[in-house]
C-alpha cells in the first residue's frame, strides 16, 4: 500500500512542478528573459530521439537545442512547422513537431510537453517587426 501511495505522491508532485515551470517559462518569456524547455529531438538519419533542453532566448532570432555530450544545434528562427511521422508520437502529453530551419533539406522532430509547444512555435516563427515609434 505504502508503495502506491508513493507512486500517487510523484505523479501528482510532477504534474503540479510541471504547471509551475510552463507558468514559470511563460513569463519569462514574455519579460524578454531566456529560457530552457526540456525538450527530446532527433535531426538528419539518426532514428532516436535526444533528451536535452531548447535553449531560447527572446529577440536573438534563433534557438539552441543542447544534450549532454554533444554539441549544440542551433536552430534558426523563421522555419517552416510541420507534422511528423505517426509512430515518433510516444504519447498525447510530448507533441512531436517536425522543423524545418531555414536552408536546411532536412527537417529537426522535437518532442516537447504538449503545453511547451506553442512557446516553442512562437520561439521558432522568426523575428517579429518592431512597430516604428
Amino acid at each position: 500500500m505504502g508503495e502506491f501511495i508513493g507512486e500517487l505522491v510523484a505523479l501528482f508532485a510532477d504534474g503540479f512542478h510541471r504547471r509551475w515551470h510552463v507558468a514559470r517559462t511563460r513569463r519569462r518569456l514574455a519579460a524578454g528573459r531566456p529560457v530552457r524547455v526540456p525538450c527530446s529531438a532527433r535531426s538528419g538519419p539518426r532514428p532516436e530521439y535526444v533528451n536535452g533542453s531548447l535553449h531560447i532566448t527572446p529577440g536573438a532570432g534563433a534557438a539552441a537545442f543542447h544534450a549532454r555530450g554533444s554539441a549544440p544545434l542551433e536552430l534558426p528562427a523563421g522555419g517552416a512547422f510541420h507534422e511528423p511521422e505517426p509512430d515518433t508520437w510516444h504519447s498525447q502529453d510530448w507533441a512531436a513537431t517536425a522543423y524545418l530551419p531555414p536552408g536546411a533539406e532536412e527537417p529537426v522532430h522535437l518532442q516537447v510537453d504538449s503545453r511547451y509547444l506553442p512557446m516553442v512555435h512562437v520561439a521558432l516563427a522568426g523575428p517579429r517587426s518592431q512597430p516604428v515609434a
